[in-house]
């Protein structure tokens, strides 16, 4: 029997940039699109409202309800993945980017992804191999004004034997 777990996934980077050109990243359709694999947020700005990404076909990806709003400090929402059959079941996850000062110029990103009910361990790896490749493409992004091209990686094979289980 595969081990659940309620284990977070944090990662923190530190970005030359200013807080509301970071929280504007993190909000916009055309910002999001070029650093988070084409997928683009959008949102009911306040706490209450949805929030979700979609593809670049406009096919919805990520459901949320946004639950923290303190433009340009905190957004926290749940996350659940509307998009893969095989995940639609899981219970939602909270994402939380808290933005503070580190610096001139600089700001601190903490990217928080919290569990409160248990899910199996094997679905961490997606997460946690997708998270460094979304927060450098912003980092570059805001930094330089371009976003490598950073091929997605695979899924980690615990996740896509969970996938297989569920029939996908």
């Amino acid at each position: 029997m595969a081990e659940m777990t309620t284990e977070p996934t944090i990662y923190v980077i530190y970005i030359a940039t200013t807080p509301e050109k970071c929280w504007n990243a993190l909000t916009s359709a055309e910002f999001s699109k070029l650093y988070f694999s084409g997928l683009q947020i959008e949102g009911e700005w306040k706490v209450g409202g949805r929030i979700g990404y979609r593809t670049p076909e406009g096919n919805p990806h990520i459901d949320g309800k946004i639950l923290e709003y303190d433009p340009p400090h905190l957004l926290r929402f749940t996350w659940r993945v509307v998009s893969m059959p095989a995940l639609s079941h899981l219970p939602d996850s909270i994402v939380s980017y808290r933005i503070e000062p580190a610096g001139e110029n600089v700001i601190r990103l903490t990217m928080l992804e919290e569990h409160p009910e248990g899910i199996d361990e094997r679905l961490l790896g997606g997460g946690r191999s997708g998270w460094p490749a979304i927060l450098s493409g912003l980092k570059s992004l805001l930094e330089t004004g371009t976003t490598p091209v950073i091929t997605p990686p695979p899924l980690p094979p615990e996740m896509l034997e969970y996938m297989k289980e569920q029939g996908a």
